[in-house]
């Protein structure tokens, strides 16, 4: 009957549109009121303290500063101007480009929302300008914001990292293969429908041709902007620095890029723009910090080792355990947002993964990937209400477009379900 008045109260202020976290912080709170009496209420202010008491936290507001800082200061559209000029000029050039200009900016901020108002707000005009269904490219640019959080650094494997307690530096390995896998086959997917649909595939006398002149002097101008994700995964993985160390890197060469030598930011905008990154981060920190009141209690409650138990006792191969808890993320996915989702299902199902000798770094990218499906899908998924604002479309007109790219990334994730070697091959390298 507890765990029933725990989890059911949840949900029911979930559907009554109380924000999340005020509704674990509740929920916990009705069910300490009521079976814990003699527990004082003070545990739940330090349980929370102790959700946002973690270095490795303050990685999350500096990506978000730093995704700010590139929109603004020109490096997100001299991206796209790269991509334009390596493949735009291919049938379905745009498309390609709203995708690959996504995962490159993914490279640097690690959030989906961002990467989709950054890149959405440049590619979704151009494409329909190009002949492109509005709609289409809205769910274009939906997808590809989903690669925010999968391509290192990702806000969403530093707050897995610190759930389960394994290392950023290694999920951040983890997640590079699996991010180019979607990604290629995305493409070749969006590509087909294009041709299928018409767009994109003008003459070349009107589309123009490959100019490897015109290439080369995008990507000198893009170069600064290229050089960030190396800088950051570089540094990391060199041992120079920490993630953590390397958001704040990243947060600074993006203001010294934007204000010295692109000169598109002004010293009058900075405040405004960390006033924005810091309103976001703290959202999230709110967040991260009910789940850990919420954590407690599911796991006083036993929560964990009962669904351990029952998974166990049910399933003996562990190759369905994931695919189970696939499904279960899945429809989460479509109605709780991807971070508090995680937080809420990490602590629950990863000690079942350790019964079951799961790789740590194997499962928590699969979870994040998942996860970000949800992303792009009805009725909560953020992209999509980033997407429909920045192309002026409403979500109705761009969801028909979804469900085969959705099935495309379904289908991915199963590949990478069935051959872990793809995301656990980097880790094990730098071990």
């Amino acid at each position: 009957m507890n765990l029933v008045l725990l989890v059911g109260s949840f949900f029911v202020m979930l559907f009554l549109g109380i924000p999340i976290a005020f509704a674990l912080c509740i929920s916990s709170l009705l069910y300490l009121v009521i079976y814990c009496p003699t527990i004082p209420l003070i545990i739940v202010a330090q349980q929370m303290l102790k959700g946002v008491d973690s270095f490795t936290l303050l990685a999350i507001p500096f990506f978000v500063i730093a995704g700010a800082l590139m929109q603004s200061g020109g490096i997100s559209r001299r991206i796209v101007d790269f991509a334009k000029q390596l493949v735009g000029w291919l049938p379905g050039g745009l498309a390609i480009v709203d995708i690959l200009a996504s995962m490159i900016f993914a490279a640097m901020t690690g959030a989906g929302a961002a990467t989709t108002a950054a890149v959405g707000g440049i590619m979704i005009p151009s494409m329909e300008e190009d002949g492109y269904d509005p709609g289409f490219a809205s769910a274009v640019q939906a997808m590809g914001g989903i690669f925010g959080p999968i391509i290192p650094p990702s806000t969403l494997m530093v707050l897995y990292a610190v759930a389960s307690g394994e290392s950023v530096a290694d999920m951040f390995l983890g997640g590079i293969l699996p991010g180019l896998v979607l990604g290629g086959i995305l493409i070749v997917v969006v590509v087909a429908l294009c041709v299928k649909k018409g767009y994109g595939v003008k003459k070349k006398e009107e589309k123009g041709k490959f100019s490897l002149k015109a290439l080369g002097k995008s990507f000198v101008d893009a170069i600064w902007a290229i050089l960030a994700p190396v800088i950051i995964l570089g540094g990391i993985y060199s041992g120079l620095f920490t993630p953590t160390e390397a958001s704040a890197v990243c947060c600074f060469y993006c203001l010294i890029v934007g204000l010295f030598i692109y000169k598109e930011t002004k010293w009058s905008d900075i405040p405004k723009l960390v006033y924005g990154g810091v309103k976001s981060a703290a959202g999230i920190m709110l967040i991260v910090a009910a789940t850990q009141v919420f954590g407690w209690v599911i796991t006083r409650v036993r929560i964990p080792q009962t669904i351990a138990a029952a998974f166990t006792a049910s399933i003996s191969s562990p190759t369905v355990f994931v695919f189970a808890v696939c499904l279960i993320l899945l429809v989460a996915g479509c109605f709780i947002d991807a971070v508090p989702a995680l937080l809420i299902f990490a602590p629950i199902f990863v000690p079942t993964a350790i019964a079951y000798n799961i790789n740590l770094i194997y499962f928590g990218v699969i979870m994040v990937i998942v996860l970000c499906i949800g992303l792009a899908t009805p009725p909560v998924g953020i992209n999509l209400y980033v997407a429909s604002s920045v192309g002026g479309q409403p979500v109705h007109k761009i969801i028909p477009h979804l469900p085969i790219p959705l099935l495309a990334i379904a289908v991915s994730t199963i590949l990478l379900i069935m051959v872990p070697g793809i995301i656990t091959v980097l880790p094990n390298l730098a071990a």
